[in-house]
């Protein structure tokens, strides 16, 4: 996310996540919970002579609203390697290797506890993402006396976070591939690169071209966020002109991500159902997993690898910052909210097989890395 622009807008969006997570789990544990059901099982579709794509509503916010944040994810990406602060190689190493450190050991201690269960063993990527949204709206909290080289820091490596995110979808959870949709995938990507070249700036084509590559990757068995990736790494900085064109649809689509999609993504995928738990739920080796593959895992992991790489010589400690001010931020990490519901998701499709204890975890750590880091950072990393 830009600092420069929508920082209050930030912070708000950060409160509106919460907000949406609690209604959730108010609506899910009440008499509402047959309406929140029905809502996300209603299904929803079109036909266009023999194909057809119908699906229910939950699935089309998982699959369908959720890559047109991949793809912000993407224009972010090419904006800060081709004109941020990633277009220094020096900038990239500090956050590149915590994030390293982010993903590596949430998974080695998931995967330590749920060695004797195949199925459990899944979901070993959940505890490795981050909520960039969450943690900066938090971050942001602190005021002033947080230097501004840490937000830079927390959204690099947010960003190489997100990365991760994107490369464990794509290698470990893809299902059976169709070579026809993977061939008119292809066929998406070359008219992109077509306009690319060439310099073509109406949104229309692109627009086209990437529905084109969203519905042929969603039928491919690739999940189909990959394709608002792809699409984002072919849309032009700039018109012929040199008017600004990445950047104009970077912004227009900030509303929507912070005050809609990313909202009614919480609303659709925190509603935990609290009468179905169990002790044995809540203790299994899944939630405890999560719990502490988030909460400590990814503090410990991503201090650990920055703090190594300051020492071995290889980056700097951010400008006016020092190491209780990184640590502190570290904690934020832990914040995996709407990144690890939606792993969660492709690791187990059967979304009450854990009585949603999995979800009820992925919450709970995320609350406890969100208020512990926000009391560290304001009171004890002057």
């Amino acid at each position: 996310m830009n600092l420069a622009k929508g920082q209050h807008s930030e912070t708000l969006g950060g409160i509106l996540l919460i907000i949406s997570a609690i209604f959730a789990l108010l609506v899910q544990n009440s008499p509402l919970s047959v309406y929140y059901s029905e809502f996300l099982s209603l299904q929803v579709g079109f036909n266009v002579g023999e194909f057809g794509l119908n699906k229910p509503f939950l699935l089309w916010i998982n699959d369908g609203l959720i890559a047109i944040f991949f793809f912000a994810i993407g224009l972010e990406l090419k904006k800060e390697f081709t004109q941020g602060s990633l277009k220094n190689p020096h900038n990239i190493i500090l956050p590149f290797v915590a994030a390293l450190g982010g993903i590596a050991l949430p998974a080695l201690i998931f995967a330590l506890i749920n060695h004797h269960d195949a199925y459990a063993l899944k979901g070993w990527a959940i505890p490795t993402a981050t909520d960039t949204a969450f943690a900066l709206a938090i971050l942001l909290m602190c005021g002033r006396q947080i230097p501004a080289s840490l937000k830079v820091f927390l959204l690099a490596l947010a960003i190489f976070d997100d990365v991760g995110a994107i490369l464990i979808i794509a290698i470990f959870y893809t299902t059976d591939l169709s070579f026809a949709a993977l061939v008119v995938a292809t066929g998406a990507i070359i008219a992109l690169l077509f306009l690319n070249v060439f310099g073509i700036t109406r949104k229309s084509f692109y627009f086209i071209c990437s529905l084109v590559l969203w519905v042929s990757v969603l039928e491919s068995g690739v999940h189909a966020t990959l394709a608002g990736i792809i699409t984002a790494f072919f849309i032009p900085l700039q018109t012929k002109q040199g008017e600004p064109f990445l950047k104009e649809i970077d912004s227009s689509l900030k509303f929507w991500l912070i005050f809609v999609i990313l909202p009614l993504f919480a609303f659709a995928n925190a509603g935990v159902n609290l009468a179905n738990l169990d002790l044995d739920s809540v203790l299994s080796g899944v939630s405890l997993g999560i719990f502490l593959g988030l909460f400590v895992g990814k503090q410990v992991g991503v201090f650990a690898f920055a703090y190594l790489a300051i020492k071995m010589g290889w980056a700097k400690l951010p400008e006016n910052a020092n190491l209780r001010q990184l640590y502190g931020v570290c904690i934020l990490t832990g914040i995996g909210f709407t990144m690890s519901l939606f792993i969660d998701g492709l690791a187990y499709e059967v979304s009450d097989v854990f009585n949603y204890a999995d979800n009820l975890s992925i919450l709970i750590a995320s609350f406890c890395s969100g208020i512990l880091g926000f009391i560290f950072l304001k009171f004890f990393a002057r």
